[in-house]
């Protein structure tokens, strides 16, 4: 038989109290030991964190924010909202991998909190809220949106806004309290600026509202839902200016269509690989992608049986409670929502610098997991009811075996499990995390650069294991140095300088070269090269260099000291050749497929003895 109506068949049976000297009654405290266990978990889960995210150092597109604080010419990619939160963390502290884990860690606890609040106030104050609470905690799937910075900065403040909209809303349902209905829609405007899919909060919680807060047939659910349109135009309201804020400032699309296609193709890809595992404390093993981040790698039977966990979990809650199916109803197609979304653009935004998505799992997932779980198993309080045990549980064996299974021992077993897999999956992603070299490789160019405003710098592309070149142009040695202070300045196009410093594969302060990506031959002048005195000198490349960033190295001998200009590509510069032998170097853009140059005074020729272009090196053994 199921509990009568408004009866909360799980709440706990005063049991009476036995009489005589010889029984000892220990009572605990709900109140006071369940916060404790919350604090033990969350503490545990950021200490974690923070040792993974200690471990490493910025990459990728996170040099860009101190490049634009520096005042370069370059944009933070990714929604304005992180964009604005890099920005202005950067300008105060760049470079400071303390300040950004201090700030991801801060982030991490109060989405901790948020959720535990949130449980609480759908389910109340009791033990059972710890195993939903450990699954979000011990979830690999929020692992790299916490400890990656550009990854941090989408993925945190939208958990965050989630959480608060949910919460919010919850609390106007109860109280009608309008500060909580605007908190709610202040939260969905706020998350819409750090990922779009925040403008889909208010479908999850017009879907949540009809299957928890209203009863009866499907007509009488619509005109309760009609009954808090002041709730809706909020929550339209809130979308409509998160969107029109976004579309202001970082212009259309919202949405990759492309992207979107292709995530809907490689959804049952990402469910298997990355999610399923990610919710049992996988996936314990990880592949190296762009340096230093790793994507899930779990084998084929952790799969299989984080598949069969899952499975039965879902199974299990519908054949022990009438309405539990609503819950993985409502948690199947938001989760995909949410996947689909963030397959449609890249983390770090789109254009140059853009990362793919598929390296960040959605860490909102795991949020919809964790509330899922909770509803599936049990009520709502203030609430219609909506969980009742199926009838045959009550009979004495089944009741029995439901009874031992809802054992807090074995809860704990389930706690302890995840907690198993989780530091085993941070510890393996933690490898690859912390094979990071581009600190070292910035501590080595501060050493040799700060202060030496007398040097010019080529703004060479740095080794990939710093900055992968795919993400140009973060991969630049300007943008990667912009946080450091009193650096010397780098070429710019069209400047040109007899001396020139690069960086090596460590970050060494060298001379500079160029690695010739096409270079002349002998001049037709065995005794000179080529000859600019009246005429200027026009050396003809055997080949086009292509279309791209060059240096160019003239190397010539003169008499006297003159001035000269010379053309390649787009770009046109001018300096003085001193008298002797030498080298110039000018920066320029295009296709070189010949490089001219002229000198000021044609009583005193200058003869070019052979020209390179291509990229620049370090002169191996010179010093700076």
């Amino acid at each position: 038989m199921s509990a009568p109506p408004g009866v909360d068949a799980d709440a706990p049976v005063a049991v009476p109290s036995r009489q005589g000297p010889a029984v000892l009654q220990l009572r605990i405290d709900r109140d006071a030991v369940l916060p404790t266990l919350v604090a033990l978990l969350v503490a545990a889960h950021l200490l974690l964190r923070g040792w993974t995210a200690a471990g490493g150092w910025l990459a990728g597109p996170d040099f860009l924010a101190a490049a634009v604080a520096a005042g370069l010419p370059v944009d933070i990619p990714g929604p304005p909202g992180a964009a604005a939160v890099a920005g202005t963390v950067a300008a105060i502290a760049p470079l400071s991998w303390p300040a950004l884990v201090g700030l991801e860690l801060l982030a991490q606890l109060l989405v901790d909190l948020a959720l535990y609040r949130l449980l609480v106030d759908l389910v109340g104050r009791r033990p059972a809220v710890l195993l939903p609470l450990a699954v979000y905690l011990a979830s690999s799937v929020t692992l790299v949106g916490g400890v990656w910075w550009s990854a941090a900065l989408v993925q945190l403040p939208l958990q965050l806004a989630l959480l608060t909209a949910l919460r919010g809303h919850v609390r106007h349902l109860r109280t009608g309290a309008r500060a909580a209905m605007v908190s709610s829609a202040a939260a969905v405007a706020g998350g819409v600026l750090f990922a779009v899919e925040a403008a889909l909060i208010p479908l999850l919680l017009a879907a949540a509202t009809a299957m928890w807060a209203t009863a009866g047939p499907i007509r009488a659910r619509v005109r309760a839902l009609g009954r808090l349109r002041t709730v809706w135009v909020a929550q339209l309201l809130a979308v409509a200016a998160g969107v029109g804020v976004r579309l202001l400032v970082a212009g259309p699309p919202l949405v990759e269509v492309t992207a979107l296609a292709e995530g809907a193709r490689d959804l049952p890809g990402t469910l298997t690989r990355t999610v399923l595992p990610g919710l049992v404390g996988g996936p314990w093993n990880w592949a190296p992608d762009i340096t230093p981040l790793a994507t899930p790698d779990p084998t084929p039977g952790l799969v299989w049986g984080a598949a069969a966990v899952i499975g039965a979990v879902v199974v299990a809650a519908v054949l022990l409670r009438r309405g539990a199916l609503r819950a993985w109803l409502l948690a199947a197609p938001a989760i995909s929502v949410v996947l689909l979304g963030d397959a449609s653009s890249a983390v770090a935004g789109t254009g140059a610098a853009a990362v793919p998505a598929d390296l960040v799992p959605p860490a909102p997932v795991a949020v919809l997991a964790a509330l899922a779980l909770a509803l599936a198993f049990l009520p709502v309080q203030d609430a219609p009811v909506v969980l009742r045990r199926r009838s045959w549980t009550t009979r004495p064996a089944a009741s029995g075996l439901v009874d031992r299974l809802a054992r807090p021992g074995i809860a704990a077993a389930v706690v302890a499990a995840l907690a198993v897999g989780c530091v085993l999956s941070t510890t393996t992603f933690s490898r690859y995390w912390s094979a990071n070299v581009g600190h070292e490789y910035v501590q080595n160019a501060a050493a040799g650069l700060t202060g030496r405003t007398d040097l010019v710098v080529a703004d060479a592309a740095v080794p990939d294991g710093v900055v992968p070149a795919e993400l140009e142009p973060a991969n630049r040695t300007s943008v990667v140095l912009a946080g450091l202070p009193r650096l010397p300045p780098f070429l710019a196009e069209g400047q040109m300088v007899a001396e020139l410093v690069t960086l090596d594969g460590e970050g060494n302060a060298q001379l500079a070269v160029v690695d010739p990506e096409v270079a002349s031959g002998t001049g037709p002048d065995e005794n000179c090269g080529w000859l600019a005195a009246a005429d200027a000198a026009r050396v003809v490349l055997p080949r086009e260099s292509g279309e791209g960033r060059w240096l160019v190295q003239i190397s010539y001998f003169a008499g006297k000291e003159n001035g000269v200009r010379v053309t390649a590509g787009d770009t046109a510069g001018a300096g003085l050749a001193a008298a002797g032998v030498h080298n110039l170097f000018l920066q320029v853009s295009g296709s070189v497929d010949r490089v001219e140059l002229e000198i000021t005074d044609p009583e005193a020729p200058l003869c070019v003895t052979s020209v390179a272009v291509g990229q620049p090196r370090a002169l191996a053994g010179a010093g700076s």
